[in-house]
């Protein structure tokens, strides 16, 4: 794809981030809300050339899908992203090594992660929980090797799903849907920019 196509499709995916976010902060029901979709979708058309960084896209996306209903389907989901992460990591890491620093900073923030909402863990995500955090590290430590936008991509992913965690598991959050979609949308539009 040529620069101003990736431009129109990252333009394109911040106008859908945005319009999802007044979405949820309104409640507003319907089909519309299928739009939360639309940036990595977008990503993944921007990463055609590229199958296993645009299914890591498109997984996130099924997650994104399953996450609509926030109880329900949140084990489809969780593992819809997980898999999303190590496809763009295998991509990644195809390409560039990981970034050491990436992923010391990646470890202790996963860590600090696990510690925080170690309390509320029960069932299958004692153990989900934990293998998902390492993946988020992982998932930095590859990112970094991109640059400072790869960096902000992956290290705003771990913060977004931080935050769904302490939302689920310990306590709510004042606006703290519009803080996870925030920092969720900042990182596919971060890393499908530095990874384009």
């Amino acid at each position: 794809m040529s620069s101003a196509s990736d431009a129109a499709l990252l333009a394109l995916s911040a106008l859908c981030a945005l319009a999802y976010i007044v979405v949820a902060a309104r409640r507003i029901a319907g089909p519309v809300r299928w739009i939360k979709l639309g940036p990595a979708l977008l990503a993944a058309v921007g990463a055609a050339d590229r199958p296993l960084l645009a299914a890591g896209f498109v997984a996130w996306a099924v997650g994104d899908a399953f996450l609509l209903d926030k109880g329900r389907w949140f084990l489809a989901g969780l593992g819809a992203f997980l898999v999303g992460h190590v496809l763009v990591i295998v991509d990644l890491v195809g390409r560039l090594p990981p970034s050491p620093l990436g992923g010391g900073v990646g470890l202790v923030l996963a860590a600090g992660m696990l510690v925080a909402l170690a309390p509320g863990l029960r069932g299958v995500l004692r153990a989900a929980v934990p293998v998902y955090a390492l993946a988020l590290a992982a998932l930095l430590a590859a990112t970094s090797a991109l640059g400072p936008l790869g960096l902000v991509g992956g290290a705003s992913f771990l913060l977004s799903d931080a935050l769904i965690g302490w939302q689920r598991f310990r306590s709510p959050i004042p606006h703290g849907d519009t803080w996870v979609l925030t920092t969720y949308y900042l990182a596919v539009l971060s890393i499908s920019a530095a990874a384009s």
